[in-house]
């Protein structure tokens, strides 16, 4: 991953700089301007006005207004929210107006950024250059068993024309297969499922680890995404604590991922 515009404090996916009309960014626990690490863009962990004036932060960092950006009130499932005209600027300044029940948002309108906000796990970055539609995804444990990246694919082709194999991926970062521990019953369906090859999980005794990207990948190619149009970052936000939020190491503040389509 790249720093956005050599600012260490956001960082971009690789393959993305390929098209010059997205904007992408994953924030950190590194404010913008360098005066701190508690740059928390969720509204837990932290006081509502110092959320407001991160949120004011980052746009001023990335040239994004608040009028652009749609945040979800993530509920680690895999319901999709069409963002149309007029959405924008949803739940920018309090979760209530965010888009409710919401795992996948998906949009074709330029000049909107969808985010989706994360400490663990993980958050997906969708790109149709065909079709200039793009979506954010938010797949935990529940989201990634349940397809949650593959459903905002697949609503890129069925509202917008979006071609799998010229699709762009960007799974972000969120905890390693090293770090992710649960118990064998909690397992059981990702193990029992044949969509997660043996690869993508670890069995040590009655615990075991779960490699959320690499099923995520998985679950991407099996639809007709094309490997070399997905970016995986090695990034573990667990071993990486000193960076980025982590639910396992004990935090409630949240990092995020965003991407916008630029209208020339």
């Amino acid at each position: 991953m790249l720093t956005f515009d050599n600012n260490p404090a956001i960082l971009q996916f690789n393959i993305l700089q390929r098209y010059p009309e997205v904007i992408d960014f994953v924030t950190t626990r590194q404010h913008p301007d360098g005066s701190g690490a508690d740059f928390n863009i969720g509204y837990k962990g932290g006081s509502h006005d110092d959320c407001v004036n991160n949120r004011l932060a980052l746009c001023n960092a990335v040239g994004l207004g608040p009028e652009w950006m749609v945040f979800q009130n993530q509920v680690h499932g895999c319901n999709v929210h069409i963002v149309r005209k007029g959405d924008k600027a949803w739940g920018f300044y309090d979760k209530e107006s965010a888009v409710q029940d919401n795992d996948v948002l998906v949009t074709n309108e330029p000049n909107t950024c969808l985010i989706t906000r994360s400490a663990d796990c993980i958050p997906v970055l969708l790109y149709s250059p065909d079709t200039k539609s793009c979506a954010a995804v938010h797949s935990g444990r529940e989201g990634t068993y349940l397809g949650a990246a593959v459903e905002g694919a697949k609503a890129l082709k069925a509202n917008f024309g979006a071609d799998y194999a010229q699709m762009i991926a960007c799974i972000g970062p969120g905890i390693c297969k090293d770090c992710y521990e649960v118990d064998c019953n909690c397992a059981a369906k990702f193990m029992e499922d044949n969509r997660f090859p043996s690869d993508t999980y670890t069995v040590k005794g009655d615990k075991v680890y779960l490699d959320l990207k690499r099923m995520i990948f998985y679950d991407l190619l099996t639809l007709g995404l094309v490997a070399t149009n997905i970016e995986i970052s090695d990034i573990c936000t667990k071993c990486a604590n000193d960076k980025f939020y982590s639910a396992r190491s004990g935090d409630t503040q949240r990092f995020c991922a965003g991407i916008c389509i630029r209208d020339y």
